[in-house]
């Protein structure tokens, strides 16, 4: 039950950072993306401009010690993409 409260908040923390967006990533989804480890969120990122990083490249960029990224849960306000576009895809 707890873990569920967890991911609500995450997720919603997600559709916060999303709508910093607004106005500047269209035809794409706004979206936003925070990575989690040990209960602690340690980085966030949203999709900032068309044709830029998408959320999850950003969150992940941001993530100082990249050997914790194998144990950490990235949440995303969108599916990860998939499909070559202006960028390539994050899955």
């Amino acid at each position: 039950m707890e873990q569920d409260i967890n991911d609500r908040v995450y997720m919603n923390r997600c559709l916060e950072l999303a709508a910093n967006g607004k106005g500047r990533v269209a035809p794409n989804p706004m979206v936003g993306s925070i990575i989690v480890y040990n209960g602690r969120i340690i980085a966030e990122g949203y999709h900032k401009e068309y044709g830029g990083d998408h959320a999850e490249r950003v969150a992940i960029n941001l993530v100082k010690d990249k050997s914790v990224l194998s144990e950490s849960t990235l949440y995303v306000s969108l599916e990860p993409c998939s499909h070559f576009g202006k960028t390539p895809p994050c899955t």
